[in-house]
């Protein structure tokens, strides 16, 4: 191991300028890799962000109330299965005073029908049970009903649920983008140490030929190189680690 590890450091130290080429250029890529495990840290981030805004809102038919079975078993199936989903039930009553509070105008405008169906606000949600949701969800869909804010606007569930998974699978989209990027690069880490090493075999090839003739061992002839491609990777992983800190 010490003979090994002598050779490969006279190795470097033979070819100063290509051993330091070689460590700022692994340094740069392994920098870069850092830098994007901070984006991935940050898409993570801000994909938790987005999702926590991301809220489903069940707008019941006049005829179910939070009494009627089939809502209650809705509502049990859903916080059964879902213990960390946020599930709310509004009465016509409580919508038209949420409503109040926002804009006393709006509400004045409705005067003694009360037009606004009974809601169950669902938020909280994790992107990865939308799809288990839904499912839930569509068994009981009779429930629902197509409540319209405007004339050009539906907030009816199906449409709620179609803009989400939208939402969704552009959010991971990006990320798939990301661990792609961050692959390629470490690829390329390995690739250029692979290729500097070659490089040095190659420039040594006549002294490893006359190793070869007197029968020195594989071991001995190239564990030196090998030696060598750790120790590039090892100053330019600590060096980096330095830059991005």
């Amino acid at each position: 191991f010490y003979r090994l590890l002598k050779y490969s450091i006279k190795n470097i130290l033979r070819n100063k300028f290509l051993s330091f080429s070689s460590v700022l250029v692994l340094i740069l890529l392994m920098f870069f890799v850092n830098i994007l495990m901070v984006m991935h840290n940050l898409s993570n981030s801000l994909i938790d962000s987005i999702n926590s805004k991301l809220t489903i809102s069940l707008y019941l038919k006049d005829e179910y109330n939070s009494q009627h079975p089939d809502v209650l078993k809705l509502m049990n199936d859903i916080e059964s299965n879902f213990k960390n989903i946020d599930l709310e039930y509004l009465s016509k009553e409580a919508v038209l005073e949420n409503m109040r509070k926002k804009s006393e105008e709006l509400v004045n405008i409705v005067k003694s029908v009360n037009p606004l169906p009974s809601t169950i606000n669902l938020s909280n949600i994790k992107i990865n049970q939308y799809e288990s949701l839904n499912k839930i969800i569509e068994w009981k869909i009779y429930l629902l009903t197509e409540f319209k804010q405007n004339s050009n606007s539906s907030v009816e569930y199906r449409n709620q649920y179609n803009r989400i998974i939208k939402v969704i699978t552009i959010l991971k989209t990006l990320k798939i983008a990301l661990y792609i990027i961050i692959f390629i690069f470490l690829m390329s880490i390995f690739i250029i140490t692979y290729s500097i090493i070659w490089n040095f075999i190659y420039h040594y090839r006549d002294e490893i030929y006359i190793t070869k003739l007197v029968w020195w061992s594989n071991v001995f002839i190239y564990g030196p190189f090998i030696f060598q491609g750790l120790i590039y990777s090892l100053i330019s992983f600590i060096l980096s680690f330095v830059l991005y800190l």
